[in-house]
């Protein structure tokens, strides 16, 4: 037993005696008794105080919480909390991504041996999924968010894409019900699929591109499952190409291109995928329209 329990409970029964089992304040609502001193310091590393996430983009949660008598406290003594989604998980390190969009107020509790407690919060803030602006439908010369794939099935090592050839495998269809590493966005596709060579995609349809101005948009996220930055090459034909360098970390986010085709040409879409370790960029939607 602690040496400040005898501190503690002159403390409560001092309270106890002063309220007479609590005071009314006259509303019929009880007083309860005063925060007693002596609970362990909670401490959060991590995020950053108005960090900002997309729904389903993994946060890491990291703290710690010291006590006088009982040192540094372990995991089992450590709970997280969202105002808003209630709560989240325990440990010193937590990764989570079920968090609903909106401000959260996360607090870190650590509890000790005596059953006293000490709190830390932060806000973060989870924005919605990004999607692409309307254009005019008539400028639309391909809009893809693979929501209908396989019949709305979320499949590793997919094939079946109905506008794109897997030309080198792999490439999985993510989503409910198999590997889903961003929650809450339907089915997206993950360019380094389920097997030791990274994906390379090229679209059915040789496009008839005549002279002008074009934008290619994708809405993209990192692999969101503890791998490296991935890198991936997109080419339009001959009249447009950029290498993307994603941070596993990053959430979903739309990335537009604008290109110039000087003369009438045809080009197919490509997409190039480097690595082979199985967690790859995420595409959640794609257009290639004219301006």
């Amino acid at each position: 037993m602690k040496g400040r329990y005898t501190w503690v409970a002159a403390a409560v029964i001092g309270w106890v005696m002063m309220s007479g089992c609590g005071s009314d304040d006259g509303n019929g609502s009880i007083t309860p008794p005063p925060v007693v001193p002596g609970g362990p310091t909670a401490t959060i590393t991590g995020p950053g105080a108005g960090s900002t996430y997309t729904e389903g983009q993994r946060v890491e949660f990291r703290g710690m919480a010291t006590d006088d008598e009982d040192g540094i406290l372990g995991d089992d003594a450590l709970s997280w909390s969202s105002n808003r989604d209630g709560a989240i998980g325990t440990g010193t390190s937590l990764n989570y991504n079920g968090l609903s969009t909106g401000t959260h107020t996360v607090t870190l509790t650590a509890t000790d041996s005596d059953g006293l407690r000490g709190t830390a919060t932060v806000n973060v803030t989870v924005n919605a999924v990004p999607v692409l602006p309307p254009v005019p439908p008539g400028a639309v010369i391909l809009q893809d968010d693979m929501d209908d794939e396989n019949n709305g099935v979320a499949r590793t090592n997919y094939t079946g894409f109905e506008n794109w050839n897997v030309t080198r495998p792999c490439v999985d269809l993510h989503g409910p019900g198999s590997i889903d590493p961003v929650p809450g966005n339907g089915l997206y596709i993950d360019m380094d699929g389920s097997c030791a060579s990274a994906g390379r995609m090229e679209s059915k349809q040789n496009y008839e591109l005549v002279a002008g101005s074009y934008n290619f948009e994708l809405v993209i996220a990192g692999n969101n499952q503890n791998g490296p930055t991935d890198t991936m090459t997109i080419s339009i034909g001959n009249v447009f190409s950029t290498t993307l360098v994603v941070p596993e970390d990053q959430g979903f986010i739309i990335r537009e291109f604008t290109f110039n085709v000087a003369s009438d040409t045809n080009a197919r879409i490509i997409m190039d995928h480097a690595g082979g370790d199985q967690q790859g960029i995420l595409i959640d939607a794609i257009r290639l329209s004219r301006n």
